[in-house]
């Protein structure tokens, strides 16, 4: 059993616990994570720097993206009351039937 080492114990009465030895990592896998975080730091630039764009469109693109979050924020609390209600009427509904 390659990977896997035996260790006495004499915790809660187990005589012999298998521990798995970790594995050496790989540096693909580190050189994969810094081009992910690369990646997004160029976009995260990209979307808050807003490269490229014309200075005199900078402003209503703020004021689109701020309306466009205040639009999500009330449409998920309608949904979140229209839930609410629709679970009550279903409550009365029910009582009304039986």
């Amino acid at each position: 059993m390659s990977g896997i080492s035996k260790i006495g114990s004499y915790l809660s009465g187990a005589t012999n616990l298998l521990r798995f030895i970790p594995e050496p990592q790989s540096r693909v896998a580190a050189t994969f994570g810094n081009v992910l975080q690369t990646v997004g730091q160029v976009a995260s630039e990209g979307v808050g720097g807003m490269v490229g764009i014309d200075p005199s469109y900078q402003a209503l693109l703020q004021k689109q993206i701020a309306m466009q979050e205040q639009l999500q924020m009330v449409t998920m609390e309608s949904n979140i009351e229209k839930t609410k209600h629709e679970s009550k009427m279903t409550a009365v509904r029910n009582f009304r039937a039986g």
